[in-house]
């Protein structure tokens, strides 16, 4: 008579094992690399049911905690020369959790590291509005006309540090100068916690500054004391806003509102214009257009002159203004009605806290100080991005 042998039955678990409930990777900073200033730390959760909360640890402490996509948020490492341990946690509705860790080294003394990330701030609109449902993989990055590999990706509130110049000339006394306040104060009022914005109101001089600051009431305390008088020194203050910006971490930007007509600087709009090239900084222009342009051309014909410069040196100064925005990734925002200051403060505002950023090393650097060009693509059609056009190699 056969017997059967009995075989012991194995546990389920190891017959097939359950996939994890939720998949954590940390995509910002990037992996092997030291960790200063101020950094966006993201992650991306992958979860088969609802995530409830996303929770950010630098060194052990809690730097933020967020419900929706997309998971980053800021955190101000300081400059010590120290490893820093990023911790992220996604607790699922059902209790579920997952994790993921990474260590960023510290630089050994003994060797020199240079770190040549680029990061570009880009916007996506499509037919005038912003695209926020943007992946990573829809990007593409060429430099120096080489295809990139985009090893960092954010959007939504990223942190900024901003200089907001006022132009206060004479030509701006009365309603003109009250409509520019209060622009620039619906501004100030949609700062978030770490964002920091710097005030200055100028002519042929500067009238009034702030320090850098986070608190509205610093920012807004002396507007109503400001009065329009004297000529206009653009070029200078405009270079003295990106040098400013030279000492802030991550993104920078500068909001500038006038009409573009210099009459007084001492630095010409070249040199501002090579500045804005190594700042790497966003500018805003809010164009008060009482410059005319030509109906064929779409360019300026300035009917402009002075004892200090005649018709062609405007022109050419209001065309190196333009270049200066157009490659910093900025725009130009015409304004003909003083109502539309308002506005054009508010949609700068949004436009920053819908942008992407994007980061790669680049390859194959020369740091000879030439200018490289930039250029993101993708494939979805009727989506315009904007962002900075190149750098200088350093």
């Amino acid at each position: 008579m056969m017997q059967l042998l009995a075989l012991p039955l194995l546990p389920l678990a190891l017959l097939a094992a359950p996939a994890p409930p939720v998949v954590v990777t940390i995509t910002s900073p990037p992996a092997g690399y030291a960790a200063f200033g101020q950094v966006t730390v993201a992650a991306e959760v992958k979860a088969a049911e609802r995530i409830r909360r996303v929770v950010f640890f630098v060194d052990d402490r809690q730097v933020g905690a967020l419900t929706t996509p997309p998971f980053s948020v800021a955190a101000d490492l300081g400059q010590e020369n120290v490893e820093h341990r990023f911790r992220v946690v996604a607790y699922l509705a059902s209790g579920a959790t997952g994790e993921a860790t990474l260590v960023t080294p510290k630089i050994a003394v003994d060797q020199e590291v240079r770190f040549d990330l680029q990061q570009l701030y880009v916007s996506a609109r499509r037919d005038g509005k912003q695209v926020v449902d943007l992946q990573r993989e829809d990007f593409k990055v060429v430099d120096g006309g080489e295809d990139q590999e985009i090893t960092a990706f954010a959007r939504g509130d990223i942190p900024f540090a901003a200089v907001v110049l006022l132009d206060s000339s004479l030509s701006m006394q009365g309603e003109r100068l009250a409509a520019a306040l209060a622009g620039a104060q619906a501004f100030i009022s949609g700062m978030r916690p770490l964002d920091e914005v710097k005030l200055i109101d100028y002519c042929d001089h500067t009238i009034t500054t702030t320090p850098f600051t986070s608190v509205p009431e610093v920012l807004t305390a002396g507007l109503g004391s400001i009065n329009a008088h004297g000529g206009t020194a653009l070029s200078d203050h405009l270079y003295l806003a990106l040098k400013l910006l030279e000492e802030r971490q991550g993104r920078r930007v500068v909001i500038l509102l006038s009409d573009g007509v210099d009459s007084h600087s001492s630095l010409s709009m070249s040199e501002v214009l090579f500045k804005a090239r190594q700042s790497q900084a966003l500018i805003y222009w809010i164009r008060l257009e009482d410059v005319p342009l030509n109906p064929k051309t779409e360019q300026e014909l300035p009917s402009l002159y002075s004892a200090w410069h005649d018709k062609d040196w405007y022109r050419e100064h209001l065309r190196l203004l333009r270049r200066a925005v157009d490659e910093s990734g900025g725009t130009i925002t015409s304004v003909r009605k003083l109502e539309e200051i308002r506005p054009a403060f508010r949609g700068i505002l949004e436009e920053l806290r819908e942008q992407y950023v994007l980061g790669y090393y680049p390859k194959d650097l020369r740091h000879d100080g030439s200018w490289r060009k930039v250029k993101v693509k993708m494939d979805r059609s009727g989506v315009r991005l904007l962002t900075r056009e190149g750098y200088l190699d350093f």
